[in-house]
């Protein structure tokens, strides 16, 4: 699972180190790490090589002619396998740089099964958003459990 946010600097090689618990995440997963850009955003979304299969399947589920199979084969057109060097970093592809635009530092934002890169000045911009809406809306009505409710619905 990838949580928390990191702010990490950018070599002029495009070098970033990703988070500590980001690599053990990967490790426990015996996963490489997938970059691609957001199909939401403007910035680069990671994850595990499993998640990206689920991302597959899903694509193998949609009538192949669709919009969203052509979006989503697309994303996987523009997705890179990443290496670690020994410092635990990886080179972003200038592509994914340009797309998300990336500089000198980047924001690691963890969302669960994946987590965003962003650029300092994007992430604020969303994390600004977040926090108006919570403002004026308050906090989301979570149903934790969704299975055990339903199974508790279904047993009386």
């Amino acid at each position: 699972m990838f949580l928390s946010t990191s702010h990490n600097k950018i070599d002029l090689k495009c070098r970033v180190s990703i988070p500590a618990s980001y690599r053990i995440n990967l490790e426990k997963e015996i996963s490489p790490l997938i970059l691609f850009k957001s199909l939401q955003f403007k910035c680069i979304e990671g994850t595990t090589a499993n998640r990206m299969q689920q991302y597959i399947d899903a694509i193998d589920e949609l009538n192949a002619l669709s919009d969203e199979a052509a979006v989503l084969r697309m994303m996987m057109a523009d997705a890179f396998e990443m290496k670690f060097d020994s410092g635990g970093r990886v080179i972003i592809p200038e592509t994914l740089m340009d797309f998300s635009g990336l500089t000198d530092k980047a924001v690691f934002m963890g969302i669960g099964e994946s987590f965003y890169i962003w650029s300092p000045s994007e992430y604020k911009v969303q994390y600004d958003y977040s926090q108006q809406i919570l403002k004026e809306k308050g906090p989301p009505k979570l149903i934790l459990n969704k299975n055990k409710l339903l199974k508790d619905v279904s047993d009386e």
